[in-house]
């Protein structure tokens, strides 16, 4: 029997099904059958503090909630659905294992013992502007939507504080058209702020416009691993913190389309797995222009064997700080279908490479200028590594500002394998062969016969062959030669410039030639010749025409004038010394004719 309350909000009525319901929850009820809002706020305040304020005429008991979805108080609910702005939950709302084409949306409410819709199906959810509370002594997450499938799922401005192991918002595994969750401030002192992990998401997941999530997880803040994202997942202007684990775990996602970190994103971690994790992940694009992100234990972004269909684009102003010997960016393995424009970025780390991409795979262009800064201060550890970074397009590197803060000289940048299509772009040749010599870790063949391929495909034979010439000079400083093998190779630089300048020989022996002819001349005048003397004839000096003969004779070889037949040295400190003269002029002659022959016809290796 129905008895008097001391509040008209807690008198009771009776239903069609004589259930008794308060009044407020009479008139939920009946705007359900109508199709219309019921607004217990109106135009006053909706914050925490006046949520908490909200007495028996502002609080609607969980079981109508869920009465009314299972559609057991309105025989024929409006498609608008339930529509209640401004109550208090009593209890927790329990929709699991419901299946119901009625749309449940609550706006600015209370729900302080929370939401369970496990292997629910519902047509839509939305808890917009809500503050959702974990029930006390519960270890369940605020909100539980595993398995849940729906056609909207509605976050947005929504508030949230747990300390759940599973979570403070529980997606895992859910199917849902579109997740909204734009303004939204979730935080979890023990586990995720948002554990989605295998969500099917047919268009797009929001968390953005000031999306606010934190946690000490070392599971992660917010986890998204092996979701799927048919639209794209927009975190443009969240804030994710963690101080144990990944800010953003999204190893093996898929997202069809774009992966916005972008318009002042933040992320921040202390976790040796990185503050942003994209193992294994296939998406449209990424972006990340203008975020700052960082990380005092590991890496900023851990992408190794990530596919991207067409641009990462981390520019703009993209900055990226930390601490970890992987490297502050990690793109080793990973393959973009697009470009990777890194234009204006800033990027530090005070241990290891500021940037890896190691084995990466670029189709189209990589842009590491326009203001590109990269930092390490690690001893011994490179700056940029791009060994075996191939890409399909044009390289522009601009090192300028890649540094380093460890004192003394080291490394910049790792090269060996890298490939790229056309000229590199902007510095030099001169430039590019400064890099190579001073600024690699060590010596390595391949980015010289590439750059120098580059330069002669595009017609530009001298330097490519200025590129060779560096290269061979490089490896006899630099390959850990034997000092014969440094000898040999410095002597066949300055004769044949190491097989690509064998002109340098024939100058050296048209210079035997000329300092044989002139010792000849000068020999000769000094009474270093004489004519052959004829039996009872006197002895009388050359003349000039045999003199010179007799220089000719010495420094070339093969060629014979005959003047040797009639001038001959004489037996006198000149003659002596024009004698041993002539042995070493006919040495270096047939050393300098037979290099030069060797280099010519492209005997001497030139690598």
């Amino acid at each position: 029997m129905m008895g008097a309350m001391t509040s008209v909000g807690a008198q009771r009525v009776r239903d069609a099904n004589d259930g008794a319901h308060s009044l407020v929850e009479q008139r939920l009820i009946e705007s359900v059958a109508r199709g219309e809002v019921l607004d217990l706020a109106g135009d006053g305040p909706v914050d925490e503090a006046a949520m908490r304020s909200w007495g028996d005429d502002r609080t609607i008991s969980a079981s109508v909630i869920r009465e009314l979805v299972r559609g057991r108080l309105v025989g024929d609910p409006d498609p608008h659905g339930l529509r209640l702005r401004g109550a208090r939950i009593a209890g927790r709302i329990d929709l699991e294992n419901i299946t119901s084409e009625l749309a449940l949306e609550l706006r600015d409410c209370l729900l302080p013992s929370g939401v369970n819709v496990r292997n629910a199906r519902l047509s839509a959810v939305a808890l917009t502007g809500c503050r959702i509370e974990q029930a006390a002594g519960s270890p369940d997450a605020e909100l539980d939507a595993t398995r849940c499938a729906a056609s909207t799922l509605a976050l947005d401005r929504s508030r949230a504080s747990a300390d759940a192991v599973a979570g403070t918002i529980r997606l895992a595994a859910a199917r849902v058209g579109t997740l909204d969750c734009r303004g939204a401030r979730w935080d979890n002192s023990t586990g995720p702020a948002l554990d989605a992990d295998g969500l099917q998401v047919d268009q797009s997941v929001f968390l953005n416009d000031g999306f606010t999530a934190t946690s000490p997880s070392v599971r992660g803040t917010v986890r998204l691993l092996g979701a799927h994202i048919g639209g794209q997942l927009n975190c443009g202007g969240a804030r994710l913190e963690n101080t144990a684990g990944p800010a953003l775990n999204a190893d093996s996602l898929r997202a069809d389309r774009d992966v916005l970190l972008s318009n002042g994103f933040t992320a921040i971690s202390a976790s040796e797995q990185g503050t942003i994790r994209l193992l294994g992940a296939h998406i449209g694009s990424l972006s990340g222009g203008g975020a700052r992100v960082t990380n005092t234990a590991g890496p900023v972004l851990d992408a190794d064997g990530l596919t991207v269909d067409r641009d990462v684009a981390l520019d703009g102003g993209f900055t990226a700080t930390s601490t970890g010997e992987w490297g502050t960016i990690g793109l080793a393995g990973a393959h973009i279908g697009g470009l990777l424009a890194c234009g204006g970025a800033r990027l530090e780390n005070t241990t290891g490479p500021a940037l890896d991409l190691n084995g990466l795979r670029v189709d189209q262009d990589v842009h590491l200028d326009d203001g590109f800064s990269a930092t390490s201060g690690g001893d011994e550890v490179v700056v940029l590594v791009l060994a075996g970074t191939r890409i399909g397009g044009t390289l522009r590197l601009d090192t300028d500002r890649v540094t380093r803060t460890a004192p003394g000289p080291g490394p910049l940048i790792e090269l060996d394998g890298l490939t790229y299509g056309g000229l590199p772009r902007s510095a030099s040749p001169q430039g590019w062969l400064t890099l190579l010599r001073e600024h690699t870790p060590r010596y390595s063949a391949q980015p010289y016969q590439h750059l120098a391929a580059a330069y002669r495909a595009a017609g530009h034979d001298r330097d490519a062959r200025t590129i060779l010439i560096a290269q061979r000079r490089d490896q006899i400083q630099r390959a850990g030669l034997t000092a014969s093998e440094r000898a040999w190779g410095r002597l066949l630089g300055i004769t044949l410039g190491y097989g690509y300048q064998p002109w340098r020989a024939l100058l050296l022996l048209l210079a035997t030639l000329a300092i044989a002819v002139t010792l000849g001349v000068i020999g000769g005048h000094h009474g270093g010749l004489a004519q052959k003397p004829v039996t009872g004839g006197a002895v009388s000096a050359c003349a000039t025409i045999d003199q010179i003969g007799v220089g000719l004779d010495l420094g070339t070889p093969l060629l014979k004038t005959g003047a040797r037949d009639r001038c001959q040295p004489t037996d006198t400190p000149a003659g002596h010394t024009l004698t041993i003269a002539g042995w070493v002029l006919q040495l270096l002659a047939w050393s300098f004719a037979t290099l030069f022959i060797a280099g010519f016809t492209s005997a001497v290796r030139k690598t």
